[in-house]
Parts: structure tokens; sequence; C-alpha cells
């Protein structure tokens, strides 16, 4: 532990998010990644707010690890719109005494630290994650990511906006998570991910360069 580190736990200041660097030859049966999802009060990341998030994390050798390593709701500190509790079942009393963002904001960082992130669409997770931590005074830097839903339209798996569900139902992969469920959605992705890594894999790409190369926006 260093100084910084010490002063840090003794302001209660969060620790910054170290920039994880990966080398492009690394294969992805050896990256650190954790699948991740937030459920909101909507989709406009500059006014919504976060009311769950969860974490589950993809160990070495591509083996999706139960239960997840973090699965919180949050306070968004605002009103939960009627149309957001409508999708993803969280309503205001749910998260009367739930931790606000900044109360959770270390754990996310732990969750996270070190990993490349996996999710599907998981830029609006990323962009959420960014302005709470803007919002909240909290130092972000974005980790290197990986998006299932672009991974299937590079692949030739997708055309369209489809669902996660519909993603895993077409691979032949169950269904093991609650969609629209934070936790839910996260195992999801990180199942999903997986197929489509072997499938990388398999084709001679299974590499962190390989994979970031295989994204394709879907077709609208």
């Amino acid at each position: 532990m260093t100084i910084a580190d010490i002063f840090d736990r003794y302001l209660g200041q969060p620790k910054p998010l170290k920039r994880l660097h990966v080398p492009k030859h690394t294969p992805l049966e050896r990256l650190p990644m954790v699948a991740i999802d937030c459920e909101t009060t909507g989709l406009d990341a500059r006014r919504d707010r976060i009311v769950s998030i969860a974490a589950v994390k993809i160990a070495a050798g591509l083996s999706v690890v139960d239960p997840p390593t973090f699965d919180t709701l949050i306070d968004p500190r605002m009103p939960i719109p009627a149309r957001a509790t409508a999708v993803h079942g969280i309503d205001n009393a749910q998260v009367a005494n739930a931790p606000t963002i900044a109360e959770a904001y270390d754990e996310i960082q732990t969750a996270l630290a070190g990993c490349v992130v996996v999710g599907h669409h998981v830029s609006f997770d990323l962009a959420m994650l960014a302005v709470e931590a803007r919002r909240n005074g909290c130092d972000w830097r974005e980790p290197p990511w990986f998006d299932t839903c672009e991974l299937m339209a590079g692949l030739g798996l997708a055309a369209g906006n489809i669902d996660l569900v519909d993603m895993l139902a077409r691979l032949g992969i169950e269904s093991k998570g609650t969609r629209h469920s934070a936790a839910g959605d996260a195992r999801m992705a990180a199942d999903l991910f997986v197929a489509l890594a072997r499938t990388l894999i398999g084709q001679g790409r299974g590499t962190f360069g390989g994979t970031m190369a295989a994204h394709r926006a879907p077709r609208r």
C-alpha cells in the first residue's frame, strides 16, 4: 500500500479506476473480464440515473462465475418514472434504503478494476457510469469493452436491434437470468459473449485485437 492509498482510505476518497492496457495478441481465455448491466430511470445518459447495477465475472478459460461479484439497487435521488418501472420492475419504495451511486462507487470500481468490460449495448452502461461519476465528483476512466450486440453483427449473426434473449435463443443458449434485471442481463451477456468468443477462437480471431476488430454496428 502506498502513502496515497493510505490518505485515500483515511479521507474516504474513491481510488481512481486504472486504465487497463491490453496487448492485441492477448488470448481471450487469458483476459480478465467482467459482464455488467445497469437498470435506469430512462435512456438519456445525460439526464437519467442508475437504479440497479450488477457485475458477473468471466474467469480464465472463459468460465462464467456464479454468483455475481456485485449486485445492488441504487437510490437515484429522483423519482423513478412509471414507464421505467414497467420495464425493470424497480419502484421508488424498493430503492428508498439503497445506497446512492456515490456510496456504491468504490465497490463498482473494485468490480471493474483491471478487467475488460462486457455487455449488451455496453456503451450505454458505461456512459451512464461516466455521467454518474462526474455528477458525484468521482474519477472515471473508461475501461476497454466488448459489446455482444456488435459482435453478433460482426459475425453475421444479427441484423437489427435484437433482444438479448433472442440472441441467446438464436445460438441455442439457455437463458439463465431474468430479463431486465441487472444481474440477469449481466449473466446473459456473459453467456452470450463466451459463445461468441469460442466462435472467434475457432476462426483464429480469439485475441483482444481480433475481438475488437470483429465489432460491427447492427443494421437498423
